[in-house]
């Protein structure tokens, strides 16, 4: 059986990777023709620029639009520093867990078609999480002590990061190490081996009681294949890709794709930069044991604005409804309990981040702005108030989006003049 799903991800795998086609040339409109200044989109590309003739990251891929109309389309330095090879069109970025937000978009097809409701229960899809326990910390021995569920995780939990689930790499309690020790996130393991790690764990707090970045949209992901009967990467493929024209977007880069991957770079002691290796880096040129639902995505700026501008015009794009204005305003909402409760005046909607009050952070944002970024520092982010889509990609780690978050907003805002 775990041969069998490894050869159907594999081909689903190879599908993905080999609809990749040559990238069309983007259409740039006139910056002042939708109220933005080019003389100071120029000062923002000069400032990345910048950052590159200082060494911070190989490249850039930027593209922002307002309107419906991309006005700023720039692909800046090298995607292989090594062999002198420039960032282009047809350069592919690891997006990590920009993948989330697509997923949410799954995920909300699927409910309008009546396939689940938000509020039931995990368990009533996959049974094995009415049986998990709670962790309630540590005895003077150091022993795990635990408690049962006050109530079950539900779907609308793991739309939002509050199911009790984690991801092991950001904390340090002992339901953390289990999920490193487990390798519970693993690249080259089937969905039901994730799903028979991940229930042996117990839940890191009570359901509902708080917001914690986890492993919760690789569930979505689970859940998907089992409500469709389809691989998770044919049905994001069938239903968003390929309607959306989404021919740069895959789940891996076979060897003859290979060279359009950009590297990764990091700093090392010394502070010089120098190309990251490792599984992050590595591991997308060979397909996955399983499509990851929270980071398998590799993509371009071109085909991403493509998807966030459908959200943008309240789930249409180019005469083809993906989802109801309705959907993407439960979405794009926030849904905690205590609004503003994670940085920069953020709450969560459904797989995105939204701005709530944006007298609480440290750029320039809108209040209903929504976003999210990947583990290699890129960054997107729709703003309704402003009609604008900002996408910036590049390749470096360890993450460093919120900078780039910061003085891209700046930035680009900045260059708002109507």
């Amino acid at each position: 059986m775990r041969n069998k799903s490894i050869i159907v991800a594999t081909v689903v795998a190879v599908y993905l990777c080999h609809s990749l086609a040559f990238a069309a040339p983007v259409d740039v409109s006139r910056a002042e023709d939708v109220g933005m200044s080019s003389e100071r989109l120029a000062y923002l590309k000069s400032f990345f620029e910048g950052l590159l003739e200082d060494e911070e990251t190989g490249g850039f891929q930027i593209l922002i639009s307002r309107r419906g109309k991309i006005i700023m389309y720039e692909n800046l330095g090298l995607a292989n520093v090594e062999e002198n090879v420039a960032v282009t069109d047809e350069t592919l970025f690891r997006i990590f867990s920009m993948t989330k937000p697509v997923m949410g978009v799954a995920m909300m097809m699927l409910y309008e078609e009546g396939q689940y409701s938000l509020a039931d229960p995990i368990s009533k899809y996959i049974p094995e999480f009415a049986e998990l326990r709670v962790y309630a910390g540590e005895d003077d021995e150091g022993n795990v002590t635990l408690e049962a569920l006050e109530r079950e995780p539900t779907i609308h939990d793991l739309l939002q990061h509050t199911a009790g689930l984690t991801y092991g790499i950001f904390g340090n309690s002992a339901v953390d190490r289990q999920y490193i020790e487990m390798d519970v996130p693993s690249y080259d393991q089937t969905m039901q081996e994730f799903i028979d790690k991940l229930t042996s764990i117990p839940l890191l707090y009570q359901p509902g009681t708080r917001w914690n970045y986890s492993v919760a949209v690789d569930v979505q992901g689970y859940l998907i294949e089992k409500w469709t009967g389809m691989e998770l990467g044919e049905f994001l493929q069938e239903r968003i890709f390929d309607p959306l024209g989404m021919d740069q977007t895959m789940a891996w880069v076979p060897p003859d794709k290979a060279s359009l991957l950009a590297n990764i770079y990091t700093h090392n002691e010394a502070g010089d930069r120098e190309k990251f290796t490792g599984s992050f880096a590595d591991n997308y040129l060979h397909a996955p044991g399983a499509f990851s639902g929270g980071g398998q995505l590799i993509s371009t700026s071109d085909d991403y604005w493509r998807f966030c501008q459908m959200l943008l015009n309240g789930g249409e794009f180019d005469g083809i409804r993906y989802l109801s204005p309705r959907t993407v305003e439960m979405m794009s909402t926030n849904r905690l309990k205590e609004p503003a409760s994670l940085p920069n005046g953020s709450g969560f909607g459904l797989n995105f981040g939204v701005i709530v009050d944006n007298t609480q952070g440290n750029y320039p944002t809108s209040n209903g702005e929504y976003y999210w970024g990947g583990l290699a520092s890129t960054v997107f982010w729709i703003d309704p108030e402003e009609e604008m889509v900002a996408i910036m990609l590049t390749q470096y780690l360890p993450y460093r989006g919120e900078f780039y978050r910061d003085i891209f907003h700046r930035l680009v805002r900045a260059a708002i003049i109507e």
